[in-house]
């Protein structure tokens, strides 16, 4: 197998010959991200195109911090006046398509996966804010709804425009719908807004010949179930304060599973030292690896993206998954 070869055989539920490594391996070409400048403001910080606000860290992994002083909606039954989604047919998509095309090395050895932030629980939070969001969905569930369903009949828009432009193998939508020790929601509240937005985006991938998957950090293993049935093929950012040897075993026929890196613990702390970055990818692939199929490896650090600190961090944990792939570093 190529790289492409090998991690196709990951999203397909198929035996793989080494352990990709999501972002320290030349396996997938990630696109979109952070340059989705209409959902995460200028990389400098400000608007974006809903009209909330984000603000520049250095922490988070260089990810913009959302400003909690600009708040779309008050109330959610007015989401249809208030709500103002961003002209798709605005972007210049010619000029974003070079950007992000030029980033590929080979579409002959590499997957090309689309990443959008801010998926449907996500952005339904943003427009809200955080409190406000989780107690509408019980005063106000007819409006909820509404809106998530059509935050998902905006992302499938840019599906559409995504598939036409980049022609991405795969995608990948973000909704951290959990902390480390259980869900923002109870599974039957996600199941009843959220799972039917995310069924819809997944549904029209498929129907533009897009592989989907999601990112969920946190404990999240009570709906995995759930993410199966939306259309997911696999599962990124997995975090191990879930049993993922248990979820590989019960549904690696279903759902690939990408992480396992303990960012938040021990191996993720800015003082971690090479030999404790050695030891946790060590430890990935003898718990995760050992399955032969259904894992990816992922792991990140937070600091300032590019800088020597952290370049040097994904560089030992790169060399260290190489050698045990059987690779040369």
């Amino acid at each position: 197998m190529n790289p492409r070869e090998n991690y196709l055989a990951l999203l397909n539920h198929e035996p793989t010959e080494w352990i990709s490594g999501l972002r320290i391996s030349t396996d997938v070409a990630m696109l979109g991200g952070r340059m989705e400048y209409w959902e995460n403001g200028p990389l400098e910080g400000g608007l974006d195109h809903f009209g909330n606000g984000w603000i520049p860290t250095e922490s988070a992994g260089g990810q913009p911090a959302l400003d909690p002083e600009i708040v779309i909606l008050d109330d959610v039954c007015d989401w249809e006046d208030k709500v103002v989604f961003p002209d798709l047919d605005a972007l210049d998509w010619d000029a974003y398509a070079e950007q992000m095309l030029g980033t590929i090395q080979s579409r002959d050895e590499q997957v090309v996966e689309y990443h959008t932030w801010n998926s449907v629980f996500l952005r339904f939070t943003h427009l809200l804010g955080f409190e406000n969001a989780l107690c509408a969905f019980f005063e106000e569930p007819e409006a909820s709804a509404a809106l998530c369903n059509a935050i998902a009949d905006y992302k499938v828009g840019l599906l559409e425009r995504v598939a036409k432009y980049l022609q991405p193998d795969a995608y990948v939508h973000y909704d951290d719908v959990a902390t480390d020790r259980a869900l923002f929601m109870s599974p039957d509240v996600y199941r009843e807004f959220i799972k039917p937005a995310h069924k819809k985006m997944n549904d029209a991938a498929k129907g533009l010949g897009i592989i989907p998957e999601i990112h969920i950090c946190g404990y999240c293993t009570d709906i995995l179930p759930d993410v199966i049935e939306e259309g997911s093929v696999a599962w990124q950012a997995a975090q191990p304060v879930n049993d993922i040897p248990a979820i590989i075993e019960q549904y690696g026929d279903k759902l690939s599973v990408i992480g396992g890196y303990d960012s938040n613990g021990r191996p993720g702390y800015p003082d971690v030292t090479d030999e404790e970055i050695r030891t946790e990818v060590d430890r990935c692939v003898d718990e995760y690896g050992k399955f032969g199929r259904c894992y990816g490896f992922f792991g990140f650090f937070l600091g300032v993206p590019g800088s020597p600190e952290i370049t040097h961090k994904y560089s030992v944990m790169g060399d260290q998954l190489a050698k045990r792939n059987g690779h040369a570093a």
